[in-house]
């Protein structure tokens, strides 16, 4: 064997070795070289829970507040709206004007109560006059009992008739009364339900107040 063949035989060693280095591991090698990843660093607000709410599957309830104190006036006459005084939204206290109705034809009734009342009362000290006599000639022997019974009826039926006048005439009264409609209470008109010249019925809704302090 000549000098040259030991060398020759290393170089050919020396490039096998370094052919395998290249070609064996290179992802372990980068791994290896590689600089470490920075730490990923949170802050306690970037945290959230996640888990069941405690409302899936609650009832869902839905409603709207009313007011416990309202009225819904209504006419307890027959006649033609004059004026309203008051309009929606507008606040009114206990006592205020809100509806003015035609008394017209309900204070023609009350006349007629008046002078009926008049009628009645005269009628009924009359009989009484005539009672007081027959009862004096009775006393004398001079009319029988028959005629002073008769005087009684006369005069118990005068004072049915007054008593009756009178109750007319309460009733008259009271129907001239309620041509106003007046607020019941301190509140608010929330819903008008006439015009002016409307002509309503006995029983008819006129218009709405409630108390705005009373929502609930």
């Amino acid at each position: 064997m000549t000098r040259a063949t030991p060398i020759l035989t290393a170089l050919v060693l020396a490039l096998t070795l370094t052919a395998c280095g290249k070609g064996g591991k290179p992802d372990e090698a980068k791994a290896a070289t590689a600089k470490p990843a920075a730490p990923l660093l949170l802050a306690p607000e970037d945290l959230r829970q996640v888990g069941q709410s405690g409302l899936i599957g609650a009832p869902v309830i839905t409603g709207a507040i009313q007011p416990a104190r309202r009225a819904d006036l209504r006419a307890e006459v027959a006649a033609v709206v004059l004026q309203l005084a008051k309009d929606n939204g507008e606040r009114v206290r206990a006592g205020d004007l809100i509806i003015r109705l035609d008394p017209t034809a309900i204070r023609d009734s009350l006349t007629s109560a008046e002078e009926a009342l008049r009628a009645a009362q005269q009628s009924f000290e009359q009989t009484e006059r005539v009672l007081a006599r027959q009862r004096t000639l009775n006393q004398q022997g001079m009319i029988s009992m028959q005629g002073l019974e008769d005087a009684e009826v006369r005069r118990n039926s005068a004072q049915s008739e007054l008593a009756a006048a009178k109750a007319r005439l309460v009733t008259a009264r009271q129907q001239v009364s309620r041509t106003e409609i007046r607020a019941p209470f301190d509140g608010v008109v929330s819903e008008r339900k006439i015009s002016v010249g409307d002509t309503v019925q006995v029983g008819r809704e006129l218009i709405k107040v409630i108390d705005p302090n009373s929502m609930r």
